[in-house]
């Protein structure tokens, strides 16, 4: 439908002759007002206003309001230099919002920090750049990781606004195990014995053997028939079953947000709390929001805003009393797997009490573990006490 229409305005001599002739030649007229005897307005077709003119060089023609696509063109000629000026700031404005000013690493370690810079910087991730997609940043965590794995347990890299924040986790170093010239392997914690490896130095305790912490499992002194001691080196590694009483929680309903991986952006203009986008787009069913002010007035309502989509995928569960402690025992395992490098294996878990509290279960358990409890000690080399002779 035709809707790019005009009002305008006729002054002459006798205007009701004026609407004759336009009836005459079947111009359409969608409204008409007369005025009065010497003025009458109309509002037309843009398609007929040339022929307007036509009838007689005594009546005036004078548009006053141009409707549809014709208005529209018409609003943006008489502003065109505000609208330009508004769209190349937005631009401007949306272009700034994807650079990035700052990469934060929070870590308090020099020599961890300059790592982390240096591998950061070989994929452009540094100040004054464009930012990355989430897919691409994902990448890049995971080959930083794999690249440094004696250096970093976990890592991750979060935008905020136009900074980056990185946020990792040091891997643990082992202790270096100090060694003596002379030495006895005991007993880290109190145990029952299940495997003694000695590579040098005298077994003194057996398997099966209940020990506690400090007891000499591997002598470094050894006594000969006559009373007098060899002292040595002992070495080995002794493995002993841990109990450990652990307390700990679990819901019975269970919910997780899981990012799929699909992101988008929007720029929209805020006013109140109402917000129109810039450009239509589809939402995510599911997603997360992280917003930006890319423009804002403290003391007017209105603002540009910039919308960080993610979309995610909610997994939810109930669990029965059953199901929720065998997660919890799960959790249980991997905790003390990741938070204690010297055990080898979960043996066995007994249950001591086990309480519904309507929303989560809390339980009492005794976790049996194999677990490397060798300890070093020094021995010190005792001399012969020397024979004071009189002269």
């Amino acid at each position: 439908m035709n809707n790019n229409y005009i009002k305008v305005k006729v002054n002459g001599r006798n205007v009701n002759n004026y609407i004759k002739w336009l009836i005459k030649n079947k111009i359409d007229i969608i409204k008409l007002n007369i005025v009065n005897h010497n003025e009458l307005e109309l509002i037309i077709y843009n398609k007929d206003y040339k022929q307007l003119s036509k009838y007689s060089k005594t009546y005036k023609i004078t548009i006053i309001k141009k409707y549809g696509k014709l208005g529209l063109i018409d609003i943006i000629k008489k502003n065109i230099v505000i609208l330009s000026s508004l769209i190349l700031a937005i631009i401007f404005l949306y272009f700034l919002s994807n650079i990035i000013f700052s990469v934060d690493i929070m870590y308090n370690d020099d020599e961890i920090t300059s790592i982390i810079t240096k591998e950061l910087a070989k994929y452009n991730i540094k100040k004054y750049h464009l930012k990355k997609s989430y897919k691409y940043l994902t990448k890049v965590k995971e080959k930083i990781l794999e690249d440094n794995n004696d250096v970093l347990e976990w890592l991750e890299i979060e935008e905020s606004g136009t900074k980056y924040i990185i946020r990792l986790v040091e891997r643990k170093k082992e202790h270096r195990v100090e060694e003596y010239l002379y030495q006895s392997i005991i007993a880290k914690k109190d145990a029952t014995l299940i495997s003694i490896r000695a590579l040098s130095g005298e077994k003194v305790k057996s398997i099966n053997q209940y020990v506690r912490k400090g007891e000499v499992i591997i002598s470094g002194i050894m006594t000969k028939p006559d009373n007098t001691n060899i002292y040595t080196k002992a070495q080995g590694t002794i493995y002993g079953e841990v109990w450990y009483k652990v307390d700990l929680e679990y819901p019975l309903y269970y919910q997780e947000e899981i990012v799929t991986g699909r992101h988008k952006k929007v720029i929209s203009f805020k006013l109140l709390n109402n917000q129109i986008p810039l450009l239509p787009y589809k939402k995510y069913k599911q997603f997360r929001t992280q917003t930006t002010y890319l423009i804002y007035n403290n003391l007017l309502p209105i603002g540009i805003i910039k919308e960080e989509l993610y979309e995610v995928h909610i997994k939810e569960e109930i669990y029965t009393n059953e199901k929720a402690i065998s997660k919890a025992i799960d959790e249980a395992k991997k905790k003390l797997l990741k938070n204690n490098s010297a055990i080898k294996e979960i043996k066995n878990i007994i249950i001591l009490d086990s309480q519904n509290l309507n929303s989560k279960i809390k339980l009492s358990i005794f976790v049996s573990v194999l677990e490397d409890i060798t300890e070093i000690i020094e021995v010190k080399e005792e001399l012969p006490n020397k024979e004071i002779v009189e002269n």
